[in-house]
């Protein structure tokens, strides 16, 4: 019983560290929300997620974008802006 016991939980856990490093279904819906928000222009988003702008930030990295985060007593106010070339 030992056995059969600590074998369940040590695959709760693999499956839990697994999984720890993905975005959440929501998160990843308010991603493509704030990805069509952005590219039609509108730069200004605000959450009160830290997890949520690590995510926009490692989006506008791999995108050309830059992120600017101001702290607000509620969460959190971004501004992207598009990386232009420099000569």
């Amino acid at each position: 019983m030992k056995k059969i016991t600590a074998l369940a939980l040590s695959s709760l856990l693999f499956v839990s560290l697994a999984l720890a490093g993905e975005p959440n279904e929501v998160d990843q819906k308010w991603l493509k929300a704030v990805e069509q928000k952005v590219t039609s222009g509108d730069t200004s988003v605000t959450t009160p997620s830290q997890e949520r702008v690590d995510l926009l930030k490692t989006w506008a990295a791999k995108n050309g974008y830059s992120v600017t985060v101001n702290k607000l007593d509620r969460g959190f106010q971004l501004s992207v802006n598009k990386n232009l070339a420099r000569k």
